[in-house]
């Protein structure tokens, strides 16, 4: 995963009410009415929360009848994981190389 998207996604994660949003939608697709009751904002609100959240990558839509319902796309969040993984790794790589060097 670049940089930028990384970036993208944990500023989209960086608000306490779109984490509530993430956390909802981890669980079952729901309509906006419905994250608007849990989240007890406005209609116009949750929809800016969903747009962020869409534009990273990290919520998708589709059309049920009048409503639009929408899920968590957890492979996109599983591939941020994957990005702070890969640096975790490649440190204690980098520190065990130190530390056999220095036992030589």
């Amino acid at each position: 995963m670049k940089i930028t998207n990384a970036a993208s996604i944990f500023k989209a994660l960086g608000d306490g009410k779109r984490m509530h949003l993430v956390k909802l939608l981890g669980e079952r697709e729901c309509t906006v009415g419905e994250l608007e009751k849990s989240l007890k904002l406005s209609q116009s609100a949750t929809s800016q929360h969903l747009k962020l959240l869409k534009d990273a990558g990290l919520v998708t839509s589709r059309k049920h009848g009048n409503f639009r319902i929408y899920r968590l796309q957890k492979n996109k969040l599983q591939e941020a994981m994957r990005f702070f993984d890969q640096l975790w790794d490649e440190g204690l790589e980098t520190m065990k190389t130190k530390l056999e060097s220095n036992e030589k």
